[in-house]
């Protein structure tokens, strides 16, 4: 990690060392009371542990349908891994706190244009928060929990909903 970080942050950024501590993290944000289907809200769901499966992948037994945890998120379609995205949105305060790319580069040891990218959708999914939340981000822990919760949760249940096919209308007589 970059020399000027203290030892408070190091911690932190600890709690974050792989990807098995962070998808447990992630599951406890996302799901308090246990793991939901987001598309039917079933309780009735399985965790799949396959060798070629990948890990934070859940099966629904209501509707049938595969779902990940990341997916939804500002981390879904990302070859970027989780720990790293929660480093990340540890060390811009969830968006509130200017970080540069060159900083976030370093600390994180990605490419500068996959940490550009990092704090672009960080700062889309803090800009998507109510601004009431937003400003307590320097406050009490309980509010920066809660603030990360909000973040990770945005656009969750509308990007695992199944989507409407539109088209043309029938104009059939």
């Amino acid at each position: 990690m970059g020399p000027g970080l203290d030892l408070h942050v190091r911690e932190a950024l600890a709690m974050f060392a792989d990807e098995l501590s962070a998808h447990r993290y992630l599951e406890r944000m996302l799901w308090p009371d246990g793991v939901r289907c987001p598309r039917c809200d079933s309780a009735r769901v399985g965790k799949l542990n396959g060798a070629s499966t990948r890990l934070g992948t859940y099966k629904c037994y209501g509707c049938r349908k595969a779902f990940s945890l990341l997916h939804g998120t500002v981390m879904s379609s990302s070859h970027v891994p989780a720990h790293k995205w929660l480093q990340a949105i540890y060390l811009t305060d969830c968006g509130t706190r200017p970080v540069r790319p060159c900083h976030l580069q370093q600390i994180l040891d990605v490419s500068y244009k996959t940490a550009c990218s990092m704090l672009r959708r960080i700062g889309e999914a803090a800009a998507s928060l109510s601004p009431a939340s937003t400003t307590t981000a320097s406050g009490i822990a309980n509010d920066e929990m809660e603030m990360a919760r909000q973040a990770l949760l945005a656009n969750f249940q509308a990007r695992t909903l199944p989507k409407q096919h539109g088209g043309a209308p029938d104009v059939r007589a």
